[in-house]
C-alpha cells in the first residue's frame, strides 16, 4: 500500500508540475497573443493613419485591402472598394493599359516609383497622383502594395510654371526681336558679368554669332587692358543705378581705334543686384568733330586776341600818324609860304630875262634852264598840295567826291616807294606828277580818307609781291578806272604770280596771307570792311600770271553832283 501511495504522490507531483508548465505556456501564449494583437493594431493604426493612400492588389489586379486615407481620398467605403478592379480608378482605359503594359505585362514587376497618373474619384472628379509600388508575398500569394499621393497642386503649379515659362520665352523672343531692330549694340549681363543677351548689332560689331557671345565675359571679347577697365566699371554697378563713360579701344573687325560711349542700367531682383543692361555707341566721329570744334574755338580765340593786339597797335599807329599829319600840315604850310614867294619871283625873273636880255645863245640856254627849274617848282607844289590834303582831319561822314582824285592822292603818297619797284601805269599811262585831277570824273558818296586807305593797302600788297621778281623790267602794275553798269570800277593788276588757289576763296578773311616775312593777313579784311561800309564790293581773282583786285562803287546820279 505504501508503494501505491508513493506512486500516487509522485503522479500528483508530476501533474502539479505539468499544470504549472501548462499555466506558464498558457500565460506565454496569452502574452504573445496580446503582443501580436498590439502589433496588428499598431500596424493597422499606422496603415490607416498615414497621410498616403494605400491599396493592395492581388494577381488579378483587384483591390484586396485599403487604408482609411485611400477611402477619404477616393470617396469609397471599405466595403465598396474591396475586390474592385483597379482600372476603375483610372480616368481612361488607355491610361490603365499604359500602366499595366509598363509594369505588369512582362511579369517582371518588382517595384516602381515616382509614377504620375490621373485618377478618378467615386464622384468622378479627377486628380493627379504620384504612385509608389512594390511586389510582396503573403501566404504564398503574390500581391503588390501601392501608395498614392495627391499631387494636383504640384502639377497645377508645374503647369502654371510651364505656361509662364512659355510666356516668358515668347516675351524674351519679342525682346530679342526688338533688340535686333535697334541699330546700336545692346547687351545684358548677369550678376556675374556674363553676357546673357545681346542685339544683332552687338554681334555684328564683334563679328560673332549670338551663341558665341552668350555666356562669355568681357575678357573673352576685349583686349586684356580694356577688359580690366570694363570689369572695374562693372563692379561699380553693384552700387550705382545708372552709369555713363567713354572708352577707347580697337574695333575687332576694322582694327581701327574707336571711342565708345557706354551706358548701363542696373537690374534688381528681390532687392538684390541681378546684373544690368547696357548699350554702347561709336562716337569716334563725334569726338573728332568735338576736338575739331575745340581747336577751331581755340584758333578763333587766338585770332581774336591777335586782332585785338593789332587793333591796339593800329590805334597807337593812328595816333602817331595823326601827330605826324599835324606836323606835316605845319610843315607844308611853312613850305608853301616861301614856295609861293620863290615861284612868284622866279616867274618875274623869267619875264625879265625874256624882255631885257638880247637874243643870244646864252639867253636861250637861260630860258631852257628856267623852264626846267619851273617844272621842279611846280612838282614841289603838287607834292606839297598832296601832303596838305592827306594831312587834313579825317571825316567819318560820307560825301560826294571824285574817286579818281582819291586814287591820284594815294598813288602820289606811294610814288616814292613804287618808282623803286615798278613802272606803274594809270589808265595805260606811266604815272608821274604831271596829271590833271579833272581828267576823269567818277562821283561817288564815300568816306574820303578811308577809301584812300583801301587804295594804299592794295598798292602795298602788290608792291610786296612784285619786289620778289629780280628784274625791274619784268615787273608790271596797271591801274585802271572805268564805268560799268552804273558803277565805277578801280582795277589793280600785277604780274607777280597770282594768289595761291588754296587761299583765294578766303583771301579777305582775317589772318589769310601769302607773305612769308611780313604781314599777318588783316589788311585786305580791313579793306573789304571799308569798301562794304561805303556801299561797294571788292573782288580778287587771278589772270595772266598775276593777281587782279577790283573795287566797285555805285556812281552818284548827275543831278546830285556837287562841284
Amino acid at each position: 500500500m505504501e508503494d501505491l501511495r508513493a506512486k500516487i504522490r509522485e503522479l500528483e507531483q508530476e501533474i502539479e508540475v505539468l499544470q504549472r508548465q501548462n499555466r506558464h505556456i498558457l500565460e506565454h501564449a496569452v502574452h504573445e497573443k496580446k503582443e501580436l494583437e498590439y502589433l496588428v493594431n499598431k500596424a493597422k493604426l499606422y496603415f490607416n493613419s498615414s497621410d498616403l493612400a494605400y491599396f493592395v492588389l492581388d494577381h488579378q489586379q483587384r483591390i484586396v485591402d485599403v487604408n482609411k486615407t485611400f477611402c477619404t481620398l477616393f470617396g469609397y467605403s471599405n466595403e465598396e472598394v474591396l475586390f474592385l478592379h483597379v482600372n476603375q480608378l483610372f480616368t481612361t482605359s488607355r491610361r490603365y493599359e499604359k500602366w499595366w503594359n509598363t509594369h505588369f505585362k512582362e511579369g517582371t514587376f518588382q517595384s516602381a516609383s515616382n509614377l504620375e497618373y490621373c485618377f478618378r474619384k467615386k464622384s468622378h472628379r479627377t486628380f493627379w497622383a504620384e504612385l509608389f509600388g512594390k511586389k510582396i508575398v503573403d501566404n504564398q500569394r503574390s500581391l503588390s502594395i501601392w501608395s498614392v499621393r495627391d499631387i494636383s497642386l504640384r502639377v497645377k503649379s508645374r503647369n502654371t510654371i510651364a505656361k509662364l515659362n512659355l510666356k516668358y520665352q515668347q516675351q524674351l523672343r519679342d525682346i530679342e526681336a526688338v533688340l535686333d531692330i535697334i541699330p546700336v549694340p545692346v547687351f545684358i549681363k548677369d550678376k556675374n558679368f556674363r553676357y546673357i543677351g545681346c542685339s544683332r548689332a552687338f554681334c555684328e560689331y564683334f563679328g560673332l554669332s549670338k551663341e558665341q557671345v552668350l555666356g562669355k565675359t568681357a575678357f573673352d571679347l576685349y583686349p586684356i587692358e580694356i577688359a580690366n577697365r570694363l570689369y572695374e566699371r562693372d563692379l561699380e554697378m553693384h552700387e550705382r543705378n545708372f552709369q555713363v563713360y567713354k572708352v577707347t579701344t580697337i574695333a575687332p573687325l576694322t582694327k581701327q581705334e574707336v571711342t565708345l560711349e557706354i551706358q548701363k542700367k542696373q537690374m534688381m531682383r528681390g532687392g538684390k543686384f541681378d546684373g544690368f543692361v547696357g548699350v554702347f555707341i561709336d562716337i569716334t566721329q563725334s569726338e573728332k568733330q568735338e576736338q575739331y570744334l575745340q581747336n577751331r574755338i581755340r584758333e578763333e580765340v587766338d585770332k581774336n586776341l591777335q586782332m585785338q593786339a593789332i587793333y591796339q597797335e593800329e590805334m597807337i599807329r593812328n595816333a602817331k600818324f595823326s601827330a605826324i599829319g599835324q606836323m606835316a600840315a605845319g610843315i607844308t604850310h611853312e613850305i608853301n609860304t616861301p614856295l609861293t614867294y620863290v615861284k612868284g619871283n622866279f616867274e618875274m625873273l623869267v619875264e625879265d630875262i625874256a624882255t631885257y636880255m638880247m637874243d643870244s645863245p646864252r639867253k636861250n640856254l637861260m630860258i631852257k634852264d628856267a623852264r626846267t627849274i619851273q617844272d621842279g617848282i611846280e612838282r614841289i607844289e603838287r607834292i606839297v598840295e598832296t601832303m596838305r590834303e592827306a594831312s587834313q582831319k579825317s571825316r567819318e561822314q560820307k560825301e560826294n567826291v571824285n574817286l579818281y582824285e582819291l586814287l591820284l592822292s594815294s598813288l602820289a603818297l606811294s610814288y616814292n616807294r613804287s618808282k623803286q619797284i615798278v613802272a606803274l601805269t594809270l589808265n595805260d599811262k606811266v604815272f608821274d606828277f604831271n596829271y590833271q585831277k579833272s581828267e576823269y570824273s567818277f562821283i561817288c558818296c564815300v568816306q574820303k580818307q578811308r577809301i584812300e586807305q583801301v587804295w594804299v593797302i592794295i598798292l602795298n600788297n602788290a608792291l610786296d609781291e612784285l619786289i620778289k621778281i629780280e628784274s625791274f623790267e619784268k615787273r608790271s602794275l596797271h591801274v585802271k578806272t572805268f564805268k560799268e553798269d552804273g558803277q565805277v570800277v578801280v582795277q589793280f593788276k600785277d604780274n607777280a604770280g597770282g594768289i595761291d588757289e588754296k587761299i583765294l576763296p578766303r583771301i579777305f578773311e582775317p589772318f589769310e596771307s601769302t607773305k612769308e616775312s611780313s604781314g599777318i593777313g588783316i589788311g585786305l579784311n580791313i579793306a573789304q570792311q571799308i569798301v562794304r561800309q561805303n556801299g561797294g564790293e571788292i573782288f580778287a581773282y587771278n589772270e595772266d600770271n598775276g593777281a587782279v583786285f577790283e573795287v566797285h562803287f555805285p556812281l552818284v546820279k548827275e543831278l546830285d553832283h556837287e562841284f
